[in-house]
């Protein structure tokens, strides 16, 4: 439902001019009023413009009677209530409209004030109905964000990691590259709570956080303890209270801030700055590291006594090329995440196949920036290997290659992109014998659209190729 400032849109849907005026005399200072005649007319707004709610004859006139309509405008706008509007006391009419997906149902004799109150209440329900789906979508969205994303054997091995120690109040520190999803994976250790929720998780880079002010940000503050402590603030462990806090790159941390967190870490209280009052918490810490902490103890840079007490789970996130099967459901995903209001990218078969021998250095992070990348730059959904970033397709090119053959690059090519024409013509000329020339067809079988595999056989000269034959 439109807020205060947006007024409710209600259709009327009648074909009686004398149910307009009166309907629009009552009710234009509190809603924003559209008018159809017929069937038609109410499709043809309600694909125009997102209403609220359809006061809907029953008995109208020309192709569609209101029984037959309800389906229709339920198709266009899901979430679109339907109030029946008749002069029909049929039980069985309403008893039809209610399971065809009408909201409720009101006589034409009932009086303005009875229809006053099942149109507020049917929007009250609405706006109800808005919000619960937008927070189950929040939810949904909140969930989804800490999902591993991939169903190879190290993905899996990790999955079942995750459930042993989600319930766990054991500290865990990821290892891994940078860009393996560390933060993913703390994020998924999380518990939900009762109603749906995740509970409280509180990021913190180490490296961020200046000896200086380290004591104040991690542990908080009273009125007055220092120049500028104008009121109580609580620091990040009081944040994290009920929940996690997420140390990331530990490796990272000033030693001076790793003796203050050990203390933390084992007594589970803090002393905010300028107070004699110890404060009791209930939080998990994890970490995520992407150096041998180990060697750094040997270096003096990190604390071994701190190393043990949290090293008491450990997860290990593995790059990207140890499982390079979870290439095409990453593509997938992020294409599905990022898409907007744009079509959804699709990746041909070859530009699949190419992303697949490359190292893939920057990991899944990296993956999720050519998917934006693409998303910025390519003109047409389908993604073709002439659409990748040059980086990446001079680190393709270094893959082994076999002799030319259909759909195969020969190997003299000069470029990365002469070879990927070479394929891409020899590939298609193939599917083209083999489809005897029907496009429809053959842009069917390769999941393509139709328009933009006929200009690419038009640019190959595969159309004139065919014809000679």
């Amino acid at each position: 439902m439109s807020t205060l400032k947006n007024k409710p849109k209600i259709l009327i849907c009648d074909d009686n001019q004398t149910i307009h005026l009166a309907i629009k005399s009552t009710f234009s200072g509190d809603y924003e009023l559209k008018s159809a005649f017929n069937s038609e007319e109410a499709m043809v707004i309600l694909k125009k413009n997102q209403m609220d709610l359809v006061l809907l004859d029953m008995e109208i006139e020309h192709s569609r009677s209101g029984l037959e309509l309800i389906p229709k405008i339920l198709e266009l706008q899901e979430d679109l209530k339907i109030i029946i509007f008749s002069g029909n006391q049929s039980f069985d009419a309403v008893k039809n409209a209610l399971k065809l997906g009408a909201h409720d149902y009101i006589l034409k004799d009932a009086g303005v004030d009875e229809l006053k109150h099942v149109l507020s209440k049917t929007l009250q329900f609405q706006q109800a109905s808005r919000q619960n789906q937008q927070s189950q979508f929040e939810l949904k969205k909140q969930h989804s964000s800490n999902m591993l994303i991939g169903d190879s054997a190290p993905i899996q091995k990790i999955k079942k990691q995750i459930e042993k120690a989600k319930n766990s109040p054991a500290p865990v520190i990821v290892f891994g590259e940078t860009g393996t999803g560390k933060e993913v994976i703390a994020r998924s250790l999380r518990k939900t709570l009762p109603d749906g929720s995740l509970e409280p998780f509180i990021a913190v880079d180490s490296s961020t956080i200046q000896s200086s002010v380290a004591e104040s940000v991690l542990f908080g503050y009273e009125k007055g303890a220092f120049t500028g402590a104008e009121k109580s603030t609580r620091g990040l462990f009081e944040e994290a209270n009920g929940g996690t806090l997420y140390f990331d790159e530990l490796g990272n941390m000033p030693i001076e801030i790793q003796n203050k967190l050990l203390r933390v870490v084992q007594e589970k209280e803090v002393l905010r700055m300028g107070s004699s009052k110890p404060i009791s918490l209930d939080f998990r810490v994890i970490c995520a590291t992407n150096q041998n902490l180990e060697e750094l103890i040997k270096q003096g840079k990190f604390k071994e006594d701190l190393y043990q007490r949290l090293c008491v789970l450990q997860i290990d996130a593995p790059p990207l090329r140890e499982r390079i099967e979870d290439v095409s459901l990453l593509l997938e995903c992020f294409a599905e995440r990022y898409k907007g209001t744009q079509e959804k990218l699709k990746f041909l078969p070859e530009t699949i196949e190419i992303l697949k021998n490359y190292t893939w250095p920057g990991n899944v992070r990296e993956v999720s920036n050519l998917v934006l990348y693409l998303y910025t730059m390519c003109d047409e959904s389908f993604v073709s290997p002439l659409d990748l970033p040059p980086k990446l397709s001079k680190e393709a090119l270094k893959a082994p290659q076999t002799a030319a053959s259909p759909g195969k690059a020969p190997l003299d090519s000069k470029t990365f992109y002469e070879a990927v024409a070479n394929f891409e013509q020899g590939f298609l000329k193939e599917k083209y014998e083999i489809y005897e020339g029907n496009v429809s067809k053959m842009a069917a079988s390769l999941e393509m659209d139709r328009s933009y595999l006929h200009g690419k056989l038009k640019n190959f000269g595969i159309h004139s190729i065919r014809k000679s034959n």
